[in-house]
């Protein structure tokens, strides 16, 4: 890239592929601190809670839950905003029941995991943490370092829940991870993310957590690079310190570059046999920075693929579009599912704006799973699931029954610790058969 002062007298191309190239970069950062904002600060927000401590989410998931698109009905959440610049957090995960899934999973202020600690490594449990920041390694006392890159991180904690009869075990499984200690007093991030598509109010946020959260050294030069459109750690002041030019460029392209994110997502799924599924570098996504700021326009938090894997159904086996005038049968193989953990079917209505929500029923059924109770399978160890908006005739297709909306419908796989095979692409996938009238 050309230093600033022969920038300024580019054409607008030059400039506006340098504002492109930084603002995909540094999206991740921005989707962080509004985020947290969010959960931290927001004084709108009567629930806020501060850095350093765990919220539980103690509630199951349900078609009255619009706060979220996509939802998930198989894991209750917990999590908190790690602030490590006064010092180490320790957490502790006391021992957990056997053969029931749990993760806490560490995502730094880029959005990659750089840790993952839960049921896949450490089975039951218990385990004892210390999460430090640059150069805080030696204030361990014992317990297992997990080093995170910068001062900010967040954590989030999953535990298996069966349905609203096992809620009381999973808040037990909740209460079992425990935040020690806080560090103290925390000096966390003061400017407020108002629009991602405000230029100064975008750099003023990223400009703040690259001050906080150090990039690799790989990418240093790169970051430098940028400086000459606004982007370097420090704090606010950087939209007064460009030259007019690369001003009146990032108004005029930001917008377009903001609404361009989406599309790197929908080019990184890879189609497993019918069902689509995320690129293999979500959770970590190295140098693939489209696609990690798309991921963290959709949402933050994915997991990599070793510890889960999540499939999207849009299609019959027909190509033709799935929708609740229509019944189906989802077949799955008497194989299974190759999973160490568990894995599950959640139906969800498909709206307009591209929201997925659950779908209200009269039988309270928003998944099926491989611990579903009372389902029946067939003589060959197989399982016909019915997607359809009636119950169905069949007693054991009744037993088996996924309720569908009444419109366009989409199918979420999700499955938890997922083996080998199935990360490959090479294990047998359910099929969905359209049922004749």
């Amino acid at each position: 890239m050309p230093p600033f002062e022969l920038l300024r007298g580019e054409d607008r191309r030059m400039a506006e592929e340098q504002i492109r190239s930084a603002f995909v970069y540094a999206y991740p950062l921005y989707a962080f601190a509004a985020t947290r904002f969010a959960a931290v600060q927001n004084p709108a927000n009567a629930d806020r809670y501060p850095p350093n401590s765990l919220r539980h989410n103690r509630h199951l998931s349900d078609h009255a839950s619009v706060w979220i698109t996509a939802p998930n009905n198989d894991t209750l959440y917990s999590n908190a905003w790690l602030d490590l610049s006064s010092g180490p957090v320790r957490i502790r995960v006391g021992a957990m029941p056997e053969g029931r899934y749990w993760s806490l999973a560490f995502m730094d202020a880029f959005t990659n995991h750089f840790a993952v600690v839960g049921q896949r490594l450490e089975g039951t449990g218990p385990v004892d943490l210390c999460v430090v920041g640059p150069g805080d390694a030696d204030q361990a006392d014992g317990a297992r370092v997990l080093q995170a890159p910068g001062h900010d991180a967040w954590l989030f904690c999953r535990c298996l829940v069966d349905g609203p009869d096992d809620l009381a075990r999973s808040h037990a499984m909740q209460d079992k991870i425990e935040i020690l200690s806080g560090a103290g007093e925390v000096s966390g991030a003061r400017i407020v993310p108002a629009s991602p598509v405000s230029p100064e109010n975008f750099l003023d946020v990223v400009n703040e957590l690259l001050a906080r959260n150090p990039v690799p050294a790989g990418e240093r030069q790169m970051l430098e690079q940028w400086r000459s459109v606004g982007l370097r750690p420090g704090g606010p002041g950087a939209w007064n310190e460009i030259g007019s030019d690369i001003r009146e460029a990032w108004t005029r392209t930001i917008g377009s570059i903001y609404a361009d994110l989406g599309k790197a997502g929908q080019q990184g799924r890879q189609d497993f046999k019918g069902w689509m599924a995320a690129a293999a570098d979500i959770g970590n996504f190295g140098d693939n920075y489209p696609l990690r700021a798309s991921v963290a326009l959709g949402g933050l938090g994915a997991l990599e693929p070793v510890e889960a894997m999540y499939f999207v159904k849009y299609q019959d086996e027909s190509r033709a579009p799935l929708d609740g005038q229509s019944r189906y049968l989802l077949k799955v193989p008497a194989s299974g599912i190759p999973t160490d953990s568990f894995w599950s079917f959640t139906m969800y209505e498909a709206t307009a704006d591209g929201k997925r929500f659950l779908v209200e029923n009269p039988i309270g059924r928003y998944s099926i799973g491989n611990r579903t109770p009372g389902l029946v399978y067939n003589a060959d160890g197989s399982l016909d699931i019915a997607l359809q908006r009636q119950p169905p005739d069949d007693p054991q297709l009744r037993a088996n029954w996924l309720p569908t909306p009444a419109g366009a419908f989409q199918i979420a796989l999700r499955t938890y610790v997922p083996r080998p095979d199935l990360r490959a692409g090479e294990a047998t996938l359910p099929v969905v058969i359209p049922v004749q009238a």
